[in-house]
């Protein structure tokens, strides 16, 4: 009788095993930010930004792994794919969210119920540059190039749906324009090829672009927000070079996979909006020429249900690569 009773014990605690350490507090080990983009662009210095300022406060290490590729999608996918458990998290934004469905009609996943958000971090403009060579020095002057030079004239970017190309396709949508789509894997790629003389010009974020304009490799015409950068205060904006409905802002934000527990997604959600409001953060923002700009799921979830169609119209209308 008493080894009977052990032996039923012994049977009660092994079946409790697995429950109790499902209910292990999160984060009990590190966390994995898969950035959709490049090292070096705005969202890699955001994502290393943020993984910095979350680690203390959760108690766990928050890595940062690149997965550049096919416009963001290729990091997405790999998030998409892995376990719903807040220990993989994705460091993307319209690219993948807004745009690539309209881009891309072959994914493997749907971006917005397989990698709902977490949270926006941060909007920023692009600045529009070309190579010296480039004989010309303003946003009207390019136009003019472009049409005196129809199919001739090359931009840039890190794949079809990033905010540069948005840039491109839209100014090309405006001044109906012929200029050829040169993609690279990643946005510091795709800077190069611009410099290297391969490509005529790019839209891209200030800091990878600010050091190669001082240093007069590169030369600013325009910014893309509706005012001017105070990073760069004399380039002025692409609506006033004559277009003066245009706009593209490139907007940074962290998602996770379908299914990851509500509390996770609340926790970081609430404190990546303490991180925003630091001082020595928004400092830090201005200085990539990026803004905090804070939503939670449901007002980033509704921010994409806006402005998702507003660029597939855009794509559909300029007759853009797919």
């Amino acid at each position: 009788m008493k080894m009977r009773v052990f032996a039923l014990a012994c049977v009660s605690i092994l079946a409790v095993a697995p429950a109790a350490a499902q209910q292990q507090p999160w984060p009990s080990k590190p966390i994995q930010m898969v950035v959709s983009f490049g090292a070096g662009g705005t969202a890699d210095i955001i994502a290393r930004m943020i993984a910095e300022e979350l680690s203390p406060v959760l108690g766990q290490p928050v890595v940062i792994e690149n997965r550049p590729g096919a416009g963001g999608n290729l990091g997405a996918s790999v998030v998409a794919r892995s376990p719903a458990d807040g220990y993989t998290l994705l460091m993307s934004g319209s690219p993948t969210h807004s745009v690539g469905p309209h881009l891309f009609k072959n994914l493997s996943y749907d971006p917005m119920r397989d990698v709902p958000p977490v949270a926006m971090i941060a909007i920023a403009p692009n600045l529009l540059v070309v190579n010296p060579k480039l004989p010309v020095n303003s946003v009207k002057e390019l136009v003019q190039y472009a049409r005196e030079k129809p199919g001739q004239l090359t931009f840039s970017s890190a794949g079809p749906g990033t905010s540069g190309y948005l840039a491109a396709a839209l100014l090309k949508d405006n001044a109906k324009l012929d200029m050829a789509h040169i993609p690279y894997k990643s946005g510091p790629e795709a800077v190069t090829g611009v410099l290297s003389g391969d490509v005529g010009f790019i839209f891209f974020t200030l800091p990878a672009l600010l050091p190669q304009v001082e240093s007069g490799k590169l030369r600013a015409l325009a910014i893309t927000g509706r005012e001017r950068s105070q990073l760069v205060p004399k380039v002025p904006t692409v609506a006033e070079s004559g277009f003066s409905d245009y706009e593209v802002l490139a907007w940074f934000a962290l998602f996770a996979p379908r299914g990851t527990p509500e509390p996770v997604v609340q926790r970081l959600a609430s404190e990546i909006e303490k991180i925003l409001k630091r001082p020595d953060i928004r400092e830090k923002m201005a200085k990539l020429g990026a803004e905090p700009r804070f939503m939670n799921p449901k007002q980033l979830t509704d921010f994409v249900a806006v402005e998702s169609p507003k660029w597939g119209r855009l794509l559909k209308d300029s007759k853009a690569e797919k």
